[in-house]
């Protein structure tokens, strides 16, 4: 992380470096190093809360992924079949899914036994925030490259969550590519590092992972490919993740935190 100074910041960092003469010039320095001090640790804050733990230092996807099937080959008509399957599960599924596909922390709730908010639980959401970045790199990346189109896009789905009718396909443009699933991706860190914080909910966190998974392809927005893509993007991540001291020490505030409940 590059620290960026004003002018005014960079004179008075001048001033704090230079030789000090008389008590009257060594008060005025005093404060002005003092204001300086605390911009920087201000600043500092902001910059570690918009990077992830491993940032300059992001999991290679070629490392994890081997890419989506090739189009029309047995293994992707098997990924339309299950698709269209799923088209099939019943309303209260269906509604289920779409707060999946609308809500992240909330949906883990239940499973790990206690609100995940900003007001209850800030420093584990903070932990949760800053692994997402690193996930987001390295699926984001995935996604740009292999740029695989979405179920909705190649077949006529009767119902698909973000969308308020049936869709004929390719009737919308490329914007979110669909290999690997963000969704699915974010539901297995967040479950993941859920059960670092509270191991004897892990049996409870995994089951929810995978029905937090599951609600993409309910939702016709990703194929069983994409979502199997991003649990493994966000097994390696984590995996990196578990090597990070700052991870560690962060996990160990979100411990105390849950102890505290």
């Amino acid at each position: 992380m590059v620290l960026r100074l004003s002018v005014r910041q960079h004179a008075l960092v001048s001033s704090c470096i230079q030789p000090l003469e008389g008590a009257r010039r060594l008060s005025r320095t005093f404060t002005a190093c003092a204001l300086l001090a605390v911009a920087v640790l201000a600043y500092n804050r902001d910059a570690l809360a918009e990077s992830g733990y491993l940032a300059g230092h992001e999991v290679d996807f070629h490392e994890v992924l081997q890419g989506p099937p090739a189009a029309d080959s047995p293994w992707d008509r098997s990924d339309q079949q299950l698709v269209e399957a799923y088209q099939k599960a019943d309303e209260a599924r269906f509604q289920s899914a779409k707060l999946d596909q609308e809500e992240l922390y909330p949906r883990f709730a239940e499973a790990f036994g206690h609100p995940i908010d900003k007001s209850t639980t800030p420093a584990l959401v903070a932990l949760l925030d800053r692994a997402l970045l690193d996930v987001n790199a390295t699926a984001s990346a995935a996604k740009n490259y292999f740029h695989r189109e979405r179920p909705f896009q190649r077949l006529k789905l009767q119902r698909v969550c973000s969308k308020a009718a049936a869709v004929m396909p390719a009737a919308y443009a490329m914007r979110d590519p669909s290999y690997p699933s963000g969704h699915s991706t974010h539901g297995w860190t967040v479950a993941m590092i859920l059960a670092r914080v509270a191991p004897d909910r892990a049996q409870a966190l995994m089951t929810r992972a995978q029905e937090y998974e599951e609600s993409r392809l309910v939702c016709g927005m990703h194929f069983p490919t994409d979502v199997e893509a991003g649990q493994e993007v966000a097994i390696a991540v984590v995996s990196h993740l578990d090597a990070s001291t700052e991870f560690q020490t962060d996990l160990a505030r979100a411990r105390k935190e849950r102890a505290a409940f």
